[in-house]
């Protein structure tokens, strides 16, 4: 993915020190862990690369990139054909068909940029470009209920919650639910 539109770019992780440089200074970041990862699961820097290396090599189906404003990296987003993961992990998003369904992942990891709209522009041109790219008929997004600053951002973009996922996602210890919320293709809007 390398989509560029006003002050937004996303593009692909690099196989680079630099890029696994800022992973290992998000997902060491207090404030980001809070809603992503856990703050009991900070990445150094050989996690970092033994986590990432292998999206970025096509040796996993998790598509890494790395997004910036004003050319600023600030954040990471990945996504993913449901049907390419393993089965054990599509059972857990309780979906009736997962054809042409991807997945998407994202954290703004520099927090100066939280609560400017600009998580909820960089979703929008993934959703575009998974929409009119790779034809996919629905985006699906698992938040932690609590996290309501993302939800809101989700929601702002088209997604509704679909059903309540209990004990979806281990976080800080305890398992955590999650809502599963989807975005349906409006195949003229989209295409």
């Amino acid at each position: 993915m390398l989509v560029i539109k006003d002050e937004i770019k996303i593009r692909p992780m690099k196989n680079h020190k630099h890029d696994y440089l800022l992973m290992e200074k998000w997902r060491t970041d207090e404030k980001v862990l809070e809603f992503y990862g856990g703050r009991d699961e900070p990445y150094d820097f050989a996690k970092v690369v033994k986590t990432y290396k292998p999206r970025i090599l096509g040796k996993e189906p998790l598509i890494p990139c790395i997004f910036s404003y004003q050319n600023i990296d600030i954040g990471y987003l990945q996504y993913y054909e449901m049907n390419k993961l393993p089965e054990h992990i599509r059972e857990m998003y309780s979906l009736e068909y997962t054809n042409n369904v991807y997945g998407i992942d994202l954290f703004i990891g520099e927090t100066q940029y939280w609560n400017q709209g600009i998580g909820t522009k960089v979703l929008s041109l993934a959703i575009e470009y998974i929409f009119n790219t790779l034809q996919a008929l629905t985006i699906v997004i698992d938040p932690n209920v609590k996290n309501h600053r993302a939800i809101r951002c989700y929601e702002k973009c088209g997604f509704v919650k679909i059903k309540l996922l209990p004990c979806h996602d281990l976080h800080e210890g305890k398992y955590q639910d999650c809502w599963l919320m989807a975005r349906e293709s409006n195949i003229a809007g989209d295409r």
